[in-house]
């Protein structure tokens, strides 16, 4: 018996930039704030379109090419021990630079539990072009100074 078999290859779930010269552009977000432990949020893509993007944690300030048009944009926070994600629509316009913004806060219950606030900004018009996307943190241990009540 002669069979044909088409196997998916690792690099179909890969992320593949294109090669546009009006490319669209998203980056992640690095947001530092002082005080005694001096805390670092981070927010990237990890994904566009359910292709992951390679080493992504490590590419939160590259712009990433994106075709014009309607995408899907994954997108991770991390803290410490915390993190969460989101997924996003965006419909990226030819030649726009679009930034994938994090906010971090506590919801507001009796527990306040660690969240994350996600959006896209175009940072040509500084305008939002996604709603805000909030998401619970998960990780740390309750009465750490990981995970405090506000």
């Amino acid at each position: 018996l002669v069979g044909c078999a088409s196997v998916k290859s690792m690099n179909d779930d890969v992320y593949i930039p294109p090669v546009e010269k009006n490319a669209a552009q998203i980056r992640g977000s690095t947001v530092s704030e002082g005080g005694l432990f001096g805390s670092v949020y981070r927010g990237y893509v990890i994904m566009v379109d359910l292709k992951s993007i390679p080493d992504a944690a490590s590419r939160t300030d590259e712009l990433l090419p994106l075709t014009a048009g309607k995408h899907i944009i994954a997108a991770e926070y991390r803290y410490s021990n915390f993190m969460s994600r989101a997924y996003l629509p965006l419909e990226a316009e030819p030649g726009a630079t679009y930034q994938l913004m994090i906010k971090s806060g506590h919801e507001d219950t009796a527990d306040a539990r660690p969240t994350s606030d996600f959006w896209i900004v175009n940072t040509d018009t500084g305008k939002s072009v996604t709603p805000i996307y909030r998401r619970q943190a998960s990780g740390g241990k309750r009465g750490t100074i990981f995970n405090v009540n506000k």
